[in-house]
């Protein structure tokens, strides 16, 4: 994890000089390589160092430091990059995930429950494989994708929206908006109390209906109605990433860092995929179709969820 911190950081701050769009891209891509260790590791990592009687309230606060972390990289970056421009928003970002990545290497204890094993990476691509051909965790994954790629791309392109008639809001308003994702706490804390006394899998399901409702209120052009569907819309993002995440890393007995790295995969490949494909899509049609296009999105995530999962064998 503190070299996937280190590296990434290192690799922002190179990014910052860099005058050719296609190598900024490339190292775009090499750093969401790197960075993924942490996230692959950290469920792993959580589910073998706490008791389990608490696994559900150390992963929700994890995802809520990633939830405070996004929050306020962008809230960081947009105010830097409309004052400063862009590459010195990129550089001072860098720097500072460059310390936090330090003092993470000199202050986050050591595992006391793993015992390192030489890797077998063809025990890795057999888990995986096994992980791959699962029902139960394939439709994690996908649901997974879908949810972070409507996500992504709703605070991708609200933006847009929201600096064009009939908001006309200009960027330093338009940073605050990302303080909606302070409700994404909300919404892991709310899982994490939820999971104790409900069904995961309703859990699940109620909060993409959540997210379904919050995203059609983004039609609205009322700004209140957008503020107040744009915060229902991430903390039932969080709340259905926080179950989908906790549910993937308790269904495997071995193998977890497998498992909940395949689980990230796919949500990566959702924030990029569809993060990218939607923009295209509000850029050839209009807001209205891309809204329409994330709804069916995410009813295809709920459809997904709403299948039967069989709770009592789990993938070893």
């Amino acid at each position: 994890m503190a070299f996937s911190l280190l590296s990434s950081a290192v690799l922002t701050i190179i990014s910052a000089w860099i005058p050719s769009l296609t190598v900024l891209i490339f190292i775009g891509i090499l750093k969401g390589f790197v960075i993924s260790g942490v996230s692959a590791v950290a469920l792993a990592y959580l589910t073998e160092e706490v008791h389990t009687s608490v696994v559900a309230l150390a992963i929700s606060m994890y995802l809520s430091g990633n939830t405070i972390g996004g929050m306020s990289g962008r809230i960081l970056a947009t105010l830097l990059s409309g004052e400063l421009g862009w590459q010195k928003a990129v550089l001072i970002i860098g720097i500072e995930s460059l310390i936090l990545g330090l003092l993470f290497w000199r202050l986050f204890p050591g595992s006391k429950f793993f015992n390192p094993q030489k890797v077998d990476y063809h025990l890795k691509i057999k888990q995986m494989k096994r992980f791959l051909t699962d029902s139960y965790m394939l439709r994690l994954y996908f649901v997974a994708a879908l949810l972070m790629g409507a996500f992504v791309s709703v605070y991708n392109y609200l933006t847009f929206r929201l600096e064009a008639a009939p908001f006309s809001l200009n960027h330093f308003y338009i940073a605050f908006i990302f303080l909606m994702y302070t409700f994404g706490v909300f919404g892991t804390m709310i899982t994490s109390r939820l999971s104790k006394r409900t069904e995961q899998k309703n859990i699940l399901k109620g909060s993409i209906l959540f997210m379904i409702a919050g995203v059609i209120l983004l039609l609205s052009e009322n700004i209140y109605i957008v503020i107040f569907g744009l915060g229902l819309f991430t903390l039932s993002f969080f709340a259905a990433h926080t179950m989908a995440s906790q549910m993937t890393a308790l269904r495997a007995k071995e193998g977890k860092s497998s498992a909940t790295s395949m689980y990230w995969l796919f949500y990566y490949f959702g924030s990029s995929i569809l993060g990218s494909g939607t923009g295209y899509l509000l850029h050839g049609t209009s807001w209205s179709y891309f809204i329409i296009f994330l709804i069916v999105a995410i009813l295809t995530a709920f459809l997904l969820a709403s299948l039967k999962f069989n709770d009592i064998h789990k993938v070893s």
